[in-house]
């Protein structure tokens, strides 16, 4: 005979799991509305522990469903796949962390220039009297320098990524870690005060990484929005940063975390 307390477990199992559901979809209707919701506003909301919240933000930014941000989530926001809508995004806080980044070069370094957009501003912004060797696996920042005329520029070939107009591959790991820089201008998808700096692409990330492991000096440029956000490929902690250049729209919380960390934070 059937004993109806042997499916007593699977009952609570199943109810669980319809309310872990009904939360989430509640979770991703406040989400809509509001444009950002904070892990311990939805505990409060549901009665629920932020650990457990934590893990709906985790597993629906699994989905692809949200991105999490510090303390909380925002709407899912795909990256631009051409470097030209790269480029029109936060053009005014870029030209500001640019100009401000700048002022950090000196005369005779040798200079790692990342790939991203705001890297780019930057090599815009290298002023016409100083003298620099430039590094780099980016098109656009080779061009840019191309007619400067006290600035040597060394292009990494490989693999042409065309929605960036950057190279990747091996050639390109090899070549930055064939090579000891004073400063490494570094772009990068999310900086998160726990989970460090995140992009998008596992080969931008090794690009990255061999960047950073030869530079003397780190230079992170980043505009305010991607401040708190997560990227699912990690680049490394928040211990290979030295500075952050980054605008007014920075979260004064995040910045104030990355700052114990002992990153020196400059704003432009």
């Amino acid at each position: 005979m059937h004993d109806p307390a042997d499916t007593k477990p699977e009952r609570v199992k199943e109810v669980g799991r319809t309310l872990t559901r009904e939360r989430r979809k509640r979770i991703l209707e406040a989400l809509a509305s509001d444009q950002r919701v904070l892990a311990s506003d939805l505990a409060a909301r549901f009665g629920v522990s932020e650990d457990t919240v934590r893990r709906d933000l985790r597993e629906l930014a699994e989905e692809g469903l949200l991105r999490r941000v510090y303390g909380g989530a925002v709407p899912r926001t795909p990256a631009s796949l051409t470097y030209a809508g790269r480029r029109s995004e936060s053009v005014e806080a870029k030209s500001a962390i640019a100009a401000t980044a700048a002022r950090f070069l000196r005369p005779g370094q040798v200079v790692f220039f990342d790939a991203g957009t705001t890297a780019m501003a930057v090599a815009t912004h290298v002023p016409r009297d100083l003298t620099l060797t430039v590094v780099t696996h980016s098109l656009p920042v080779a061009s840019a320098l191309a007619e400067h005329p006290t600035v040597e520029v060394l292009v990494l070939g490989g693999r042409l990524h065309k929605e960036s107009l950057a190279m990747y591959g091996a050639e390109v790991v090899d070549g930055y870690r064939g090579v000891r820089a004073d400063l490494c201008v570094l772009g990068t998808a999310s900086v998160h005060p726990e989970l460090g700096l995140g992009v998008f692409s596992h080969e931008d990330a090794q690009v990255k990484r061999a960047m950073v492991s030869t530079a003397a000096e780190v230079m992170v440029v980043a505009a305010g929005e991607k401040l708190g956000t997560t990227a699912p490929y990690l680049v490394g902690p928040l211990s290979l940063v030295d500075r952050l250049v980054t605008d007014g729209a920075a979260p004064d919380e995040v910045t104030q975390a990355l700052s114990h960390a002992g990153i020196e934070i400059v704003r432009g």
